[in-house]
């Protein structure tokens, strides 16, 4: 080993991480450019891989996996974008809590070491609310191999799960079995949960990548077809832990989406990270994304 935790670096091409891609995708990702995206796409799937088996599969029972990496399992992945952090929320349906999960960080950094990875992992926040570990693969890799970012993991130690998670694998453009690999499976957000997560966060002062909501919300939406009533009661009871109505939330929702219009940086790395370039109007996405939040329902009469 050396770079990845589970990954068999002798299989990696670093300098070509294109012959690694699925024949489907090739054409699309094939360029130089997108060497950067790869190899950050390998890291990702490394640190899953990482994640669920630690301590002989421990964490798998007790982590629920949300955001890009696992609307995935959701969104033909065709139709989807690059995504590289695992964001977790502790399986409080199971039973458990983040007290559970306080040793992740020693665990997959003892992981690598019996398997001689000598990627560093650290935590980079770690307060009341977050915990986030850091995955050191820009720096086994050096500059040479440059990746788009570090990879991290994101854990909200005070989220509660409020549906049953789903058991569902990961899906990549890289052909894992050229990898003698099967994806990793991971529990996953309800599909109404995932919807509603999304559409909550939108509304999230300070959160810089909202713009990726946007675009998440829309394509559970339109592959998905999540049953709007649940998904709306899960908006409700997200609004209520908020301290805010429904109606009120909803709104300061669309007014983040407005702001995103004319924010060209947000439009530009949507563009970039989306493997949709050039079929979606982002214009028309933030529009349909803001009459979602009447959840099937008639728009109110001005």
């Amino acid at each position: 080993m050396g770079v990845f935790f589970f990954i068999d670096d002798r299989l990696v091409d670093l300098d070509d991480p294109a012959s690694l891609v699925k024949d489907e995708y090739h054409e699309r990702f094939a360029g130089r450019e997108f060497a950067p995206f790869i190899r950050s796409e390998l890291c990702a799937l490394d640190m899953l891989y990482a994640v669920t088996n630690a301590r002989d599969g421990y964490y798998k029972e007790r982590l629920s996996l949300k955001g890009g990496l696992s609307v995935r399992s959701i969104v033909p992945l065709a139709d989807h974008r690059f995504s590289f952090d695992a964001d977790f929320d502790p399986n409080t349906q199971g039973g458990f809590t983040y007290r559970d999960l306080y040793g992740l960080k020693d665990d997959i950094v003892g992981y690598g070491a019996a398997r001689r990875c000598k990627t560093p992992a650290r935590v980079t926040r770690d307060d009341p609310r977050l915990h986030f570990i850091e995955m050191g693969y820009r720096d086994s890799l050096g500059r040479r191999h440059r990746i788009i970012e570090r990879p991290k993991i994101e854990v909200c130690k005070t989220c509660r799960v409020l549906e049953e998670p789903v058991l569902g694998r990961i899906n990549t453009i890289i052909d894992l079995e050229v990898l003698g690999l099967k994806p990793p499976e991971v529990f996953h957000l309800s599909l109404e949960e995932q919807f509603a997560m999304k559409l909550f966060v939108i509304g999230s002062s300070g959160r810089q990548r909202n713009h990726f909501d946007a675009y998440d919300s829309f394509m559970i939406f339109k592959y998905g077809r999540p049953d709007m009533k649940k998904a709306s009661g899960i908006f409700k009871e997200l609004c209520a832990r908020h301290s805010s109505g429904p109606s009120t939330y909803a709104a300061e929702c669309r007014r983040h989406l407005d702001v995103m219009l004319g924010n060209y940086k947000k439009r530009e790395s949507l563009v970039e990270t989306a493997f949709t370039e050039g079929t979606i109007s982002f214009d028309a996405m933030i529009e349909e994304v803001k009459s979602l939040y009447n959840f099937g329902a008639p728009p109110a009469p001005d």
